[in-house]
């Protein structure tokens, strides 16, 4: 079954922080008593023997604690914790999706993060009744990413770089029809171009409903009051016009396929297979996929700023490992988590990660993780995602939103007629704002 983005980050999270931790953890003995906890987590066979792997290289190196593996299914954890919480035997730790986060802050069943040095940046934090509730294990963002060599052979000038140079929606539509040809070679804007019988596309993004915040916010509207999580403003005219115009990508200027119709976790496909010139998607891509891509295929790639539709903006987030209430070793758990996020420079330098403290965005000579061969030109990733995310990045909504899995799950059901050209999106989110305040509402 196809996963969201944001299941299947907190899935890669999970799985690939293991790679090099063990190699680098120094053994240990010795006796006494030892604190027990439990950690949390879900994926695959191989997952569970990777995670096994990371907790036996900690509870060597750690002889006072000794956590054990507890894994679960993903689709069921909403209801594996809520019966967990019920019965007072939650986990002490757990990886935790960011939907669910707020929910279970405000219902007291996570333990606030405490620090001894720099405090994770803002953006990545969760926020509840004025406090700072949990935070991101990194930081992951919205890019574009374009192949270059298309770029070269069509003649468009390469996607800006900077906040303040983005391209307008004009400008962005009128280059992705210049990339976009059709089997005759004729491109978006020739009158003889056929869109049925499309060779390459000029764009396409990860169908992923989140991510579709941050065009509304780059439009003037939003999901949310910013005042008030329980007012829903989605079906705004700006919110509305925003999400029209990604559907019109495809329904009027014919420069991308039908919104949800590519394989949502394989952007390397979309370049390599599908032909596409250029792709929005998490900077865990990456590491992921674009790095391999690039060693592997040839893919000569590089990064710029989203396309602006009034306001350069991405989006923020990252899944988070936390520590619940009620654990009867809490210092043995806030350990156990403080060395997880510590050992994970691995996971940033191969490009899946970015680090989540500001002083790794705004100090150069702190800035050695992204100059690895991991990431594109540092030329273009400092302006294009370093400096981008200090000066436009903001928090995706559920980092300060309850209940975000339902209300994501209505509107994804809610634009289902709006890709196909069946409604439009100011008259599906009219219809489908009280099921969306419902789910918002709990």
């Amino acid at each position: 079954m196809k996963k969201k983005v944001f299941r299947t980050l907190a899935l890669v999270m999970s799985m690939l922080m293991l790679v090099g931790i063990v190699a680098s953890c120094a053994g240990g003995g010795g006796s006494g008593d030892v604190a027990e906890i439990t950690y949390m987590f879900w994926g695959d066979e191989n997952e569970v023997r990777e995670v096994q792997e990371m907790l036996d290289a900690f509870n060597e190196a750690h002889p006072h604690i000794h956590v054990t593996a507890w894994p679960v299914d993903r689709a069921e954890i909403a209801t594996i914790l809520t019966n967990l919480a019920a019965s007072g035997e939650l986990p002490d730790t757990g990886f935790m999706t960011e939907p669910l986060t707020i929910g279970w802050a405000q219902a007291g069943f996570i333990e606030a993060p405490t620090f001894t040095g720099e405090t994770p940046r803002d953006v990545i934090s969760f926020r509840w009744d004025g406090q700072k509730v949990a935070y991101s294990s990194c930081v992951v963002q919205l890019a574009m990413y374009y192949d270059i060599d298309r770029f070269d052979g069509a003649g468009v000038a390469y996607p800006p770089k900077t906040g303040a140079t983005a391209w307008d929606w004009d400008a962005f539509v009128n280059a992705a029809k210049s990339l976009t040809f059709d089997v005759n070679g004729n491109n978006a804007h020739s009158a003889d171009f056929d869109r049925n019988s499309v060779e390459q596309y000029g764009f396409y993004l990860e169908p992923a409903v989140w991510q579709l915040e941050a065009w509304t916010l780059s439009n003037g509207g939003g999901f949310f009051n910013p005042n008030d999580w329980s007012d829903v403003i989605i079906n705004s005219a700006a919110s509305a016009e925003a999400i029209q115009r990604i559907a019109d990508l495809h329904l009027v200027h014919g420069v991308m396929p039908r919104y949800g119709t590519w394989p949502a976790d394989s952007i390397d496909t979309w370049f390599l297979e599908e032909n596409v010139a250029m792709a929005i998607n998490g900077t865990w891509s990456i590491g992921v996929w674009m790095s391999p891509a690039r060693d592997n295929h040839g893919l000569n790639y590089s990064v710029g700023v989203l396309p602006s539709m009034g306001r350069a903006v991405t989006m923020a987030t990252a899944g988070l490992a936390v520590q619940y209430a009620g654990s009867k070793h809490p210092e043995a758990a806030a350990e156990f988590l403080a060395w997880y996020v510590q050992n994970s420079g691995h996971l940033i330098e191969i490009g899946i990660w970015m680090p989540r403290y500001q002083s790794m965005f705004t100090d150069e000579s702190k800035m050695d993780w992204a100059k690895t061969e991991a990431y594109p030109s540092f030329d273009d990733f400092r302006p294009a995602v370093i400096d981008y995310s200090v000066n436009n990045a903001v928090s995706a909504a559920w980092h300060w939103v309850p209940n975000m899995e339902p209300f994501l799950d209505e509107l994804a059901s809610a634009l289902a007629p709006v890709w196909s050209g069946e409604q439009t999106a100011q008259e599906a989110l009219d219809a489908a704002k009280p099921a969306l305040e419902r789910a918002i509402k709990g």
